[in-house]
């Protein structure tokens, strides 16, 4: 689990995916991350590949205490 900070570019990709996904976004990404289903309007470019960057480097407990 890394605790450097984020990059813009994966801000960006978090940002996108908890716009679609509102309150409960954490639980749906934790989701995708688990069943490597990706879905959403946002997820047919370059998301998927980052928030699967993020869950390899980063894990599902880092998840839980992100802040953006």
């Amino acid at each position: 689990m890394s605790d450097t900070p984020i990059t813009d570019e994966e801000r960006e990709a978090l940002l996108a995916f908890k716009a679609e996904y509102g309150r409960e976004w954490r639980q749906y990404l934790q989701a995708a991350w688990l069943s490597y289903a990706y879905k959403g309007r946002h997820m047919a470019g370059k998301d998927t590949g980052i928030l699967r960057s993020i869950r390899n480097q980063r894990g599902c407990q880092w998840l839980e205490r992100v802040k953006i």
